[in-house]
């Protein structure tokens, strides 16, 4: 790997970091740039400006998302699977809190929900219908602000059986939601 594509990877990591943790109008590049140890001029070379480094944090963010379930218990098990495997210890953030820290953001709040729509929400209105895709997509963000957020006692640990067995009587009781 080139000198620039590793001052590049350091740029993007130090973004998802910070911009998926605080909020991207609540940090700056020259906070990204010193995390980073880079000069701040190097993330107008490499992305264009603040809103492009941001851009590029998110590339293959949704990637988790791609295959799309073909029917309600696929969907139920392959969003299990995302919370119940994805590291806790990892030092990124996940996807869930980056789309809670910037979706009410006045410069890219409307942007990351237009991006969240297409490449999640979409694909659940497509299988379950609006309201029961919102109420499933209620399940998702909640048991994160319950469990990351709140540290609300009663959500067991995550990877746990008992955990997964939580999440899915949620998901399950949004997707038996009679219209």
């Amino acid at each position: 790997m080139s000198k620039a594509q590793q001052t590049r990877e350091k740029l993007l990591q130090q973004a998802r970091l910070q911009f998926w943790a605080n909020g991207f109008s609540n940090v700056s590049v020259r906070q990204i740039a010193k995390a980073a140890g880079v000069d701040v001029a190097l993330i107008s070379r490499h992305f264009g400006n603040k809103l492009g480094l941001f851009q590029a944090s998110l590339d293959g963010a949704f990637s988790l998302f791609d295959t799309r379930p073909e029917n309600e218990a696929a969907l139920v098990d392959q969003f299990v699977r995302l919370y119940a495997e994805t590291p806790r210890t990892s030092s990124e953030p996940s996807i869930i809190r980056m789309l809670l820290t910037n979706a009410h953001d006045e410069e890219v709040g409307e942007w990351v929900r237009d991006l969240y729509d297409q490449n999640v929400q979409a694909a659940l209105r497509d299988l379950l219908g609006a309201e029961r895709a919102a109420l499933f997509a209620a399940v998702l963000f909640g048991i994160s602000v319950v469990e990351k957020s709140l540290k609300v006692d009663g959500i067991a640990e995550p990877k746990s059986e008992t955990y997964r067995a939580q999440l899915r009587h949620m998901m399950d009781a949004a997707l038996n939601y009679k219209i």
